[in-house]
């Protein structure tokens, strides 16, 4: 919908690159909260929420060379690392805790 919404409206390639990136981006971490309160089934939405977070890892530099990569060169590798570092750092540093405290 984002490259759609980019050739639609002939949008500048920074503004290109910022409304694809928001496309590709996972985000839907509230959704767990809305499913709790509005009663559905939460354990659902945790596992596609987790689902979805660690494939980020794999699918965020392999769209952004695929559809930003048009536009600016991309450093799939470098792209690839921060994700890592963004996604699963945090999650072994909780489980961490969670098992030594």
């Amino acid at each position: 919908t984002a490259l759609i919404l980019t050739k639609l409206f002939a949008l500048s390639r920074e503004f290109q690159v910022g409304l694809i990136l928001l496309g590709i981006v996972s985000g839907g971490q509230a959704s767990n909260l809305c499913t709790y309160i509005a009663g559905g089934d939460t354990a659902l939405s945790v596992a596609m929420t987790t689902l979805t977070t660690l494939s980020a890892i794999f699918m965020l530099p392999t769209l952004s060379k695929v559809l930003i990569g048009q536009i600016i060169p991309i450093d799939v590798i470098g792209v690839a690392k921060s994700a890592m570092q963004v996604v699963l750092f945090p999650i072994f540093l909780g489980v961490g805790f969670n098992a030594f405290f």
